[in-house]
């Protein structure tokens, strides 16, 4: 591989996904601790609430029974969690991390020829490339559609072992701004 083929590598693909898994990885950590903390704000406070049934909350000229402000903060917790569980904020946080862990040193594993990269004869361009596609590959075939589709192609191809994501091609893996597995709910 050319240099400037490596170096337009590494600035439009290597970097860019750099920078995705590190944003949408703050991105999901910052909704997760958002609903955590309004769970725990809303779950300690119901049970008080609770306990003061007797009373009512004046809104204008009406008053409200407290325990409906119980009924309507728990149906809160309830629709919360339920977000929390479907939209996955923690696993995502986690996974968009974990492999924004993983590509990191690889460019100072090229950098500074450690490991497979100080090898004698080795195309040191090439298996960066390679590593990092590698990389992303394992986590795109984390993704539900991802691994619905590899099964349903081994299914019909035993002898397809990699699957539809894992071709080794860069245009296969999903461009920086579709997302990937990002939250639709903001």
């Amino acid at each position: 591989m050319d240099e400037k083929a490596f170096d337009t590598y590494v600035q439009e693909r290597y970097e860019k996904q750099m920078k995705y898994y590190s944003d949408t990885s703050a991105k999901n950590q910052k909704k997760y601790k958002r609903f955590q903390w309004i769970l725990i704000i809303l779950s300690a406070v119901t049970p008080v609430i609770a306990a003061l049934n007797t009373l009512f909350v004046k809104t204008g000229g009406n008053s409200v029974p407290l325990s409906l402000v119980v009924v309507i903060i728990s149906s809160v917790v309830a629709i919360l969690t339920t977000g929390l569980k479907t939209f996955n904020y923690q696993e995502l946080w986690i996974t968009y991390r974990s492999t924004y862990e993983k590509l990191k040193p690889e460019i100072h594993y090229y950098h500074f020829n450690v490991g497979e990269y100080g090898k004698p004869g080795i195309d040191k361009e090439s298996l960066f490339v390679s590593r990092v596609e590698s990389l992303l590959d394992a986590e795109h075939a984390q993704w539900p559609p991802a691994r619905k589709l590899q099964d349903d192609q081994n299914k019909t191809n035993p002898e397809n072992k990699r699957g539809a994501l894992n071709t080794g091609d860069a245009k296969d893996t999903p461009d920086v701004n579709d997302g990937g597995k990002t939250d639709s709910a903001e």
